[in-house]
Parts: C-alpha cells; structure tokens; sequence
C-alpha cells in the first residue's frame, strides 16, 4: 500500500472556519474555529474543557472585541488543541493572528503584552525558527523576570541555537521560580545534554510526579522518561513507562511509538512495522513515518523501505508548498528533510539541507552531528571531524552519538579515540541504532 494512502497532511488556510463577531461600531474580527477532531484523541472530558474554555473567549468578545485577554486565551487554546491533535500547521498560524492583536494593540498594558510574547516564543519554538523565539523570549524576560514560563523558552530557544551555558541559566532561574514538569523537565534535558543520563532520568521522574497524570503535559513527560530509559538499554523499564502511560491516556501516539522503538531494539521488525503503522493511523508524524521506513529496511524489505522513504520526502516538500506566502509562522523543515533524504541514501540532497540547518544553529551539538553523519557518509572525513569536535562539546554520553564520533575519528586516523568511543557506547547501551550500524559498513566497505 502507497503510504500516503496511509495518512493525510491536514493543510488549512487562514481564512477558513472562522466566527465573525462586529461590535457596535462594526469592527469585524475573525476568529478561527476549533477544527473537527477527525480521530479520537485525548478524554471527553479534556475534549469538553478545551471547548469550553474556547466558547467563554468567544462570548467575551462578542461582548467586547476590544477585550485583549481573551486573545491571549484563544492563542492557548489553540496551541494546546494543536498539540493534542497534531494540526500544528492551522493552530500555530491561527494562535499568532490572535497575539498580533495583542502586540500590536496601543493599550501599553505590559502584562497582556508579555503574556503574548511567552506565548509567540513557544510557537516559534514549535516551527523552529529558533532565533526569532530567542529574540522574542529576550523580549518577554525584559518585561517580566518573575514568570517561569518565559525561562523554558529561553531555555528551549538557546539550546537550539548552541547557547548551551546560557541554557543552563536561565533553566537553573526557572527551577527557582517555580519548581514543576516543565522546570523539572528542562533540568532533565540540560542533564543529558551535559552527560549524566541518571541525573537525567531523576529529573524526569520528578516532572512525572509533579504532574496531573492523563493530561498531555504529563504523558510527554512519562514517555520522555521511557525514551531515556530506552537510550541507555533499559527496554524492559522502557516499556513499562509507555504501557503506563497508555492506562492513563489510551492511543497517546508518543507511548505508542516508544513501544514500537522497544520492539525495533530487541529486532523485532513484524511487530514493531505493526505497531508504528498504528501510531500512524492516529497521527503522522514525520519521525514516525521514517521509523517505518528504517524498519522495512531493517526487516530485508527493500520495496517497502524505498516507497516509504520517497514518500516521506514527497510529504515534506509538499508542506513546504502549501505554506502559503503570507502565512504567519512557517515550519522550518531542514532538518527534517536532511534526515529523510539520508534515509533514502540520497546523501547530496541530505547534505544541503543539513548545512541550511547549521547555518542557523552552527553551535548546536544535533545539527552538528547530523553534518558529521553526512560527511563521514560522502567519505570527507576531514569535514566529519570538524563537526564531530563541536558535537562532543557537551560530553553528552548519547550511545548513538558516541558511536558516530568513534567512528568518525577512527576513519579520521584517530583509532584508538575512536575505539575508546566505540566502547562507551556500547556500554551506555547495546541497541544502538541498526541502521546507523549498518550505514558505517556500507561506508567502510566503499571506502576500501
């Protein structure tokens, strides 16, 4: 079956499903719908909250259009529907029309302001465009120094963009103020980043703990936390993080796809073919549709593996089409389209769109080693090395990324550096990814 008869993209304009409401003095001011759920996702009674939140905005300002809060309102309830559904596309662009209404308003009220300047960063964050979000967080932090909020942006926007001690910063300034999930979680990334996967694993724990389980916010982090369970070879303790979650909030994609990731470890591709396609039926995410095409791969399935990956490719540049030229926000894909060209071992194309992604974050440890990767893959060892030096600045002790430095330095001349990283990796986890394993025998073996 053609993947794309699989799954849908759900590309919605602007201008459609909108509320009209005119005040007394006929000023119009559309305000988008909430999209029908096409799939079951989250609780009725999440469904009905999120409604009813949306329907009090929408009386308010029939009241009153001129009453800026409840901008900042519908801004939140449309990125929290769009992160339950995974219609980021229409929710992201719809939630910065309203918080233009905000910022652009000449009430001078800070506070409405800052609110909307938090709430832009974490959009920007979601289509990373990183820098934009660093600069907007920058903005929010210069009116409020008190709120946690607008610090996990700052967090977020600086780790992408390479700014690691900065990071550090403002999520230690973060736990201050308000210690909970989305400060606990913060300190469970930098933790990682930074090598100590078991203070990482603690902090996660901690923002699993200090959530409200079955709410979205809280099986993130529940999964997040069977992902570094996953990473460092504790697939039993990984599995019983999904499946734990899936008792608190049934079909959540994110604990469906780690159970599939458990499965792909222990090579067990029939199951784990099953249990993405799935995850798939309920929610395409890209990286779920290239774990199907790796795992076709993986299984000797050649065919499957090829069609799913020239699909994957066709998807993303399809999206990258169909945003429109005066849209709001737009989803900066390189990375994504780096990964799904190297998957589909078309390593020029790969590479163009990894260096556009390093152009952007050139200090940045993932967009680092994904140029690494690509180098090593073309043979241009002296470049894989450059980018595997700043990949291993942190010391982060990620099996992939140890595995891909000890490689890339004993092709490099660098043996017994290399071996020693070998090593590491093995022993932070024995399932480091089959695929990246078997890219480096194919690399060596053209490279005799």
């Amino acid at each position: 079956m053609k993947l794309t008869k699989l799954f849908t993209v759900l590309f919605i304009t602007l201008c459609s499903c909108t509320i009209v409401l005119t005040s007394c003095s006929e000023k119009k001011s559309a305000i988008p719908a909430l999209l029908e759920r096409k799939k079951s996702v989250g609780s009725e009674e999440e469904k009905a909250h999120i409604d009813s939140f949306y329907n009090k905005a929408v009386a308010a300002l029939q009241k009153n259009p001129d009453d800026l809060q409840q901008y900042i309102n519908l801004a939140s309830v449309y990125i929290n529907e769009g992160r339950i559904t995974g219609n980021n596309s229409y929710y992201d662009n719809v939630a910065m029309l309203m918080l233009n209404k905000v910022t652009e308003s000449k009430t001078g009220n800070k506070d409405i302001t800052f609110q909307a300047l938090n709430i832009k960063s974490a959009i920007l964050l979601n289509v990373h465009q990183f820098k934009d979000a660093l600069e907007v967080a920058k903005q929010g932090v210069a009116i409020n120094t008190f709120n946690a909020g607008i610090y996990g942006a700052l967090v977020d926007a600086n780790v992408e963009m390479g700014n690691y001690d900065a990071a550090v910063k403002a999520c230690d300034q973060m736990i201050a103020i308000r210690p909970d999930l989305r400060s606990y979680s913060r300190a469970s990334y930098m933790r990682q980043i930074y090598g100590q996967n078991t203070g990482a694993i603690e902090a996660m724990k901690m923002a699993v703990e200090s959530g409200q389980p079955g709410s979205e916010n809280t099986e993130w982090a529940r999964t997040t936390l069977g992902d570094l369970y996953l990473g460092i070879g504790k697939l039993d303790s990984a599995s019983y993080e999904y499946r734990n979650s899936l008792t608190y909030r049934p079909d959540y994609p994110f604990a469906m796809i780690g159970l599939a990731r458990v499965e792909k470890a222990k090579k067990n591709y029939d199951a784990a073919i099953e249990q993405t396609k799935n995850t798939i039926k309920i929610r395409s995410e890209v990286a779920f549709v290239s774990l199907l095409g790796d795992l076709y791969a993986l299984k000797g399935d050649a065919t499957k593996a090829k069609e799913t990956r020239a699909d994957m490719i066709e998807l993303l540049n399809e999206a990258q089409k169909e945003e429109k030229e005066d849209a709001l926000v737009k989803h900066n894909a390189n990375r994504e389209l780096a990964n799904a060209y190297l998957s589909a071992n078309k390593i020029d194309e790969a590479l163009k769109y990894a260096n556009n992604d390093l152009a952007m974050r050139p200090d940045n440890i993932d967009a680092n080693e994904l140029a690494a990767w690509i180098y090593y893959l073309k043979n241009d060892n002296t470049n894989a090395k450059l980018h595997a030096d700043k990949m291993m600045l942190t010391n982060c002790k990620n099996a992939e990324k140890l595995y891909k430095a000890g490689v890339i330095y004993a092709a490099a001349g660098e043996n017994e550096k290399g071996q020693k990283l070998i090593a590491e990796a093995m022993a932070t986890s024995p399932y480091v990814d089959q695929e990246v394993i078997n890219h480096t025998k194919q690399a060596v073996a053209l490279n005799k």
